[in-house]
């Protein structure tokens, strides 16, 4: 359930990202939060309450399978937590880059966004979040496709969304972090048919008890 509801507060930020016209430069993106601050307000509080809930799914996503793979679900734990923290610094600097839309000299807080943004001590929020999130989003969702699980579908999804989010292929209109959101809901409803003891033991319900 937390899954889920990261899932669908990371597309809310998503989808209001693009209808305020967030770009990829730090003077488009003051200008977008500029024009409709209430939105960017709106977006940027979403993707930050977001953090934890994405942090303890990804870390009962990878539950699932560290009974029967113990060191591969480990591992993605580890960089669900990784990930989380970078994903956390990432918001935290966007609270700062919307601040600084407030600012009489934009040309100058535009040259220090951009100096600090591209400095090598950024890669210590960046490296984390892709590495972390990307990470173990990957390693559970090959635990899945080995040990079956959950429906072979959610892994496919989970796989199809990182190729679209994180590589260089154009979507178009269509957000990838809906692919995510499905796969977290199919998460949830199997979740929800388990006991704790199956979610923890990594059983399905059709497995023989001992």
């Amino acid at each position: 359930m937390c899954l889920a509801v990261g899932a669908t507060l990371n597309l809310a930020e998503a989808l209001i990202g693009r209808v305020v016209g967030q770009s990829g430069s730090v003077a488009g993106n003051l200008d977008a939060w500029a024009a409709r601050p209430t939105l960017a307000t709106v977006g940027l509080v979403a993707g930050t309450v977001a953090v934890p809930f994405l942090l303890l799914g990804l870390v009962a996503m990878a539950q699932l399978v560290r009974p029967r793979m113990p060191r591969l679900g480990t591992t993605a734990m580890v960089l669900a937590y990784v990930g989380g923290l970078g994903f956390l610094g990432i918001h935290a600097v966007s609270i700062v880059d919307h601040a600084a839309v407030d600012q009489p000299d934009r040309d100058a807080m535009v040259a220090l966004l951009e100096s600090a943004q591209s400095s090598s001590l950024a890669l210590l929020i960046l490296l984390p979040f892709l590495l972390g999130m990307a990470g173990s989003v990957l390693l559970t969702s090959i635990g899945y496709l080995r040990t079956r699980v959950v429906p072979v579908w959610i892994p496919v999804v989970l796989v199809l969304f990182l190729l679209l989010d994180f590589g260089p292929f154009s979507t178009g209109p269509i957000d990838p972090h809906w692919l995510f959101v499905a796969a977290s809901v199919g998460l949830a409803v199997v979740v929800a048919q388990r006991t704790d003891q199956q979610w923890w033991t990594g059983r399905t319900p059709g497995d023989a008890t001992s």
